[in-house]
């Protein structure tokens, strides 16, 4: 098997050459890595001077959840959007990882697919894996770009870990997924059409029953120290969600962070907000 597997294949529906939504560019997937290693990207736009934009998603979706978000900075330069090993189409890894387990395995499909400088988009557990990065390869990543921080320590991270990284069983009930469906479905938030909500549904189920696995590693991993070795610049676009105040917090703790506030927004925000956080991320890479 070769190192480097594309596949053009439309992201909505079972049939076609690629994706697009209502008047916005044709996306792609691929794959990179080695066999048992395979980790799966969308992408859009094509190679420009700058560095290319790599997307790290919330725990338990995958990089389906930023395919809005892919589009809406295609037409300006390269980007992807990736799965984190064992959510999405990427492979699972053989056992549960701490969080830099996690960082290993992003790194290595950045190496897989030949990658010099880039930048990092990182959302919740996406976020402190973009982080991580960053501290790691100062040379290597140029900017850092972060929405919902799950910025916390001591007894409010050991709280967290406790509600959200909950192990879990596969059973024959049917049950066991209504308190999933009703916050993707039944009560998705205003302006995520029903169709919608139901691919989020899907997407996160794709990780069960082991989906907690990342909340796990995050909710253990040290953001303190991390974040305070952080020397890039960083940019926090900051929607009004029970996050806000963590990723305030998370600013506060970078050398060279800026945060933008965005009280109109809350939760759903790459299926209602896209171009607008394109806008914000475009403009920050784009500086001198």
């Amino acid at each position: 098997m070769t190192d480097l597997v594309r596949l053009d294949i439309n992201l909505q529906t079972p049939q076609g050459c690629g994706v697009r939504s209502s008047g916005g560019p044709l996306l792609s997937r691929r794959y990179v890595g080695g066999a048992g290693q395979q980790v799966h990207l969308i992408e859009g736009g094509t190679e420009r001077d700058g560095a290319p934009l790599y997307c790290l998603h919330a725990t338990a979706y995958s990089g389906q959840s930023l395919a809005p978000l892919v589009r809406a900075l295609a037409p300006s330069r390269r980007v992807a959007a990736m799965d984190t090993p064992g959510y999405g189409a990427s492979d699972a890894p053989a056992q549960r990882l701490d969080l830099p387990g996690y960082v290993d395995a992003v790194e290595a499909a950045f190496n897989a697919a030949r990658e010099g400088c880039i930048d990092i988009f990182g959302y919740h557990t996406g976020a402190l894996i973009a982080a991580e990065l960053a501290r790691r390869h100062p040379g290597r990543v140029r900017r850092l770009v972060l929405i919902g921080v799950p910025f916390f320590s001591g007894d409010e991270q050991a709280a967290w870990r406790h509600r959200l990284a909950q192990p879990a069983t596969l059973t024959a009930d049917l049950d066991q997924f209504r308190e999933r469906w009703d916050f993707f479905v039944r009560d998705r938030p205003p302006g995520v059409d029903l169709g919608k909500g139901f691919e989020n549904f899907v997407d996160e189920l794709r990780a069960w029953p082991n989906g907690w696995w990342a909340h796990d590693a995050a909710f253990r991993f040290d953001v303190q120290e991390c974040f305070a070795a952080i020397r890039q610049p960083v940019l926090i676009i900051n929607p009004h969600n029970h996050l806000a105040a963590a990723s305030r917090q998370a600013a506060a703790a970078l050398r060279r962070a800026r945060i933008v506030e965005m009280p109109h927004l809350a939760n759903g925000i790459f299926d209602v907000a896209a171009g607008e956080v394109a806008d914000l991320i475009d403009g920050f890479l784009n500086e001198e």
